[in-house]
C-alpha cells in the first residue's frame, strides 16, 4: 500500500501546483503525519521535494523535476516483481548468485521505478517448485556450466529412458532448466541433442575446446525442440494396470495431465467407487514416483511387481515414523 502512495504523492505534486500536506491527506485518505513520512521517504529516494512556509505554500517540487514514472509500466515493473521473486529462482544451486545479481539489477534501477515493482511484488508470485518433490540437481551441475562457459568438450556416459546406457562426446552449448529439472543441450556429430541432466552417469572433460556456431538461438532453439517433444513425445513402455478412485484421477490430472490426459478424461470426472485404467510411462522407477503419491486413491493390479515395491516402500515409511 505505501508503494502505490508515494507513487500517488509524488504524481499529484508533478502536476506544478503546492499541496498541503492536509489536502494530500484528504486525497489519500490518511493521516498528516502520514503524509510527513511519506514526503521523507522520497527525499531519501532523491526526489526533490521540499516543503514552502507562509501563504501560497506547500509541498512543492523543484522545478523543472520530472519522476519519467511512465519510463517503468505495469507490466514491466510486474515482470520485474517475478524475476526478483525468491521462489522463480526456484533452483539451489544458483539461488546466492541469483539473489546478488537480482540485488545489484534492483540498485541500477532509479528508486522511484521501484515503488511499481514493490507494490507488483506484494501482489503476485511466481513459484516453479513442484508439489511434495524435491528439486532434481546432478553432482555434474556445476561442471557442466564451467565447460559450457569455457566451449570446453566433454565425453558423458547417459542412460537412456529404456535403461540402456551409451557413451557421447558432447560440445556442450547450454543448460536449461524446465521446472523442477535440468537439460544440457550440446552438439552431438554435428546434431543438436538435449540429455536431461539427472541421467548423466559420468562426465569426463576432454581437455579440448570447439567453435560454437554463431546463429545459434538458445530460445529459439529450446521453443522448436518443446513444441516437436509435446508434439510427439517418447514411447512410454511400462505400462500399470490399477483401480483408481475419482480422487485419484482429479489429483493425477492435476499434477500430471499432459502424460495422463489421454488415458484419464474418458473416465468421467463423478464416480462412485473404483474404475480400471492403463496408465503408460516412460520406466519403472517414474511410475514408482508418480503412482505412490496417490496413497489409498489407487489399487496396482499389474504388473506384481510394482505393487510390491510401494508397499515396501510405504512399510519404510512407517517404520521410520515408529522410531521417531
Amino acid at each position: 500500500m505505501r508503494a502505490q502512495r508515494l507513487i500517488s504523492v509524488l504524481m499529484a505534486l508533478q502536476r506544478g501546483h503546492p499541496l498541503t500536506a492536509g489536502e494530500l491527506a484528504q486525497r489519500l485518505d490518511v493521516s498528516i503525519r502520514t503524509i510527513f513520512r511519506d514526503i521523507d521517504a522520497l527525499s531519501s529516494m532523491g526526489v526533490p521535494v521540499y516543503t514552502e512556509a507562509g501563504r501560497g505554500g506547500g509541498i512543492r517540487l523543484v522545478e523543472g523535476y520530472s519522476s519519467d514514472l511512465t519510463g517503468l509500466s505495469q507490466g514491466e515493473a510486474e515482470a520485474l516483481a517475478l524475476i526478483a521473486s525468491p521462489a522463480s529462482i526456484g533452483v539451489r544451486e544458483l539461488s546466492m548468485p541469483a539473489h546478488s545479481a537480482l540485488d545489484k539489477l534492483a540498485a541500477a534501477v532509479p528508486s522511484i521505478h521501484q515503488l511499481r515493482a514493490q507494490h507488483a511484488r506484494g501482489r503476485l508470485l511466481f513459484d516453479t517448485k513442484p508439489w511434495f518433490r524435491s528439486l532434481d540437481a546432478s553432482p555434474f551441475l556445476d561442471e557442466l556450466r564451467t565447460l559450457i562457459w569455457k566451449d570446453a568438450c566433454l565425453e558423458i556416459r547417459y542412460e537412456r529412458s529404456n535403461h540402456e546406457h551409451r557413451d557421447y562426446r558432447v560440445e556442450p552449448y547450454a543448460l536449461v532448466v524446465k521446472v523442477d529439472t535440468w537439460y544440457l543441450i550440446g552438439r552431438v556429430q554435428r546434431e543438436m541433442r538435449v540429455f536431461r541432466v539427472s541421467r548423466i552417469q559420468t562426465l569426463t572433460a576432454t581437455g579440448t575446446t570447439f567453435a560454437r556456431d554463431a546463429d545459434f538461438d538458445l530460445q529459439k532453439f529450446w521453443k522448436k525442440w518443446c513444441e516437436r517433444f509435446e508434439s510427439n513425445p517418447p514411447a512410454r513402455r511400462f505400462a500399470v494396470e490399477l483401480n483408481i478412485s475419482a480422487r485419484g484421477r482429479r489429483h493425477l490430472l492435476d499434477a500430471f495431465g499432459s502424460w495422463l490426459q489421454a488415458r484419464l478424461e474418458p473416465l468421467g470426472d463423478r464416480f462412485r467407487g473404483r474404475k480400471p485404467v492403463t496408465l503408460e510411462f516412460d520406466r519403472e522407477d517414474t511410475a514408482l514416483r508418480v503412482l505412490f503419491e496417490l496413497g489409498p486413491e489407487g489399487d496396482i493390479v499389474k504388473p506384481r511387481a510394482l505393487r510390491q515395491k510401494l508397499q515396501r516402500q510405504a512399510a519404510k515409511i512407517v517404520a521410520a515414523a515408529s522410531r521417531s
